[in-house]
């Protein structure tokens, strides 16, 4: 089973080669140890603010670290049917617009062009100021089984996805960003 940093290295590589990484953080859990990690991605050559980002991360508890670390102990008749999977999770935040476009038919087109991704839609909406306004996010998750979770070519695959997500999203939603946050220029 790989180590948490070296699946945390592989995934960068990928992300690398497709999207502009631009924050990478790591939280552990003082009390189990469990760790995520999470990186923060925008196409390449976007300046902020970010119109459209994304976030991808992975969560490894210390019991998948222990198992990494006494690997080379455990014989082949040990008993091994230790789920060493990792659940990678995309979280593609759109912009925060007046007059928003159809975030429905938004997301029908992504599960229509990417079928694999089988992506949901959570709004969150935030009152305060001079009026509410909403929050849309596009989620959805890979889980991927232990032999795959240093597979470049897979990871490549899945952040070229995450890219043509991004700029259909991007696509999509730009002419309402650009009147909503500059106005009529």
């Amino acid at each position: 089973m790989a180590r948490f940093e070296e699946i945390q290295m592989t995934l960068a590589e990928s992300a690398k080669k497709y999207l502009e990484i631009y924050n990478m953080q790591v939280f552990i859990e003082q009390f189990t140890l469990d760790r995520e990690n999470k990186f923060s991605l925008t196409l390449p050559d976007m300046g902020q603010p970010f119109p459209v980002s994304a976030t991808v991360s992975f969560f490894y508890d210390a019991f998948q670290t222990g198992v990494t670390l006494y690997e080379e102990d455990l014989s082949d008749s040990d008993d091994n049917d230790v789920d060493t999977s990792i659940e990678l999770e995309f979280t593609v935040r759109l912009p925060i617009m007046e007059g928003y476009p159809d975030i429905e038919a938004l997301l029908d087109e992504i599960e229509e062009e990417y079928p694999d991704a089988e992506p949901y839609l959570s709004i969150r909406e935030t009152f305060g100021g001079e009026k509410p306004f909403k929050e849309h996010e596009i989620i959805y998750n890979y889980d991927i089984g232990a032999e795959d979770v240093t597979d470049k070519e897979l990871f490549d695959e899945i952040f070229e996805e995450l890219k043509g997500i991004l700029e259909l999203a991007h696509k999509r939603t730009k002419d309402y960003t650009d009147l909503s946050w500059y106005g009529e220029e």
